[in-house]
């Protein structure tokens, strides 16, 4: 049996690190609308309590310093990606191949693939690339873990087979 040319190979090893690194770029890239209207109104809730306690110091109304905290510490925790990688227990790796008309990937956990017009959103960071295949969801692929070709290399690949209004 002929085996189809992969042209380009990374590995991917999904942790608590590489989810927060996702979070952090997504809530400060692609979707910073919610994480920037928790910390904007955390701060005016929590300026208006301080601003209440100074003026009424009898009153001494705390509610407002209070939920203005809470909401603080959601935008901020999400800007930097904590919540994100809370939950993951423990690390799973996932092989990423790109071939002429799709890219295939296979963990521990599932494998599948999915063809370049599925890929919504192309973008990247220092260490990973991010192939978004809807408003929430996107494969990364580590810089680092690049088995075969170079990351300048890949990024050349995408932009040739990914549609110009998702780049």
């Amino acid at each position: 049996m002929d085996q189809e040319t992969y042209w380009f190979e990374g590995i991917t090893r999904y942790d608590k690190s590489t989810y927060q690194e996702f979070a952090k770029y997504h809530y400060r890239h692609v979707a910073p609308g919610l994480p920037i209207f928790l910390t904007a109104a955390g701060t005016m809730a929590l300026c208006w309590g301080l601003i209440q306690i100074f003026l009424e110091p009898d009153s001494w109304s705390v509610w407002p310093c209070i939920a203005g905290a809470v909401l603080l510490a959601f935008g901020v925790n999400q800007l930097l990606g904590r919540f994100a990688a809370a939950s993951i227990k423990e690390a799973k790796e996932n092989r990423i191949r790109f071939f002429e008309d799709r890219v295939e990937y296979a963990g521990q956990q599932e494998q599948g693939f999915y063809y370049y017009h599925q890929i919504v959103r192309f973008r990247e960071n220092q260490g990973y690339f991010f192939l978004y295949l809807s408003n929430n969801r996107a494969m990364m692929i580590s810089k680092a873990g690049m088995t075969l070709g170079t990351p300048d290399q890949l990024r050349g690949f995408l932009h040739q087979k990914i549609s110009p209004q998702y780049k």
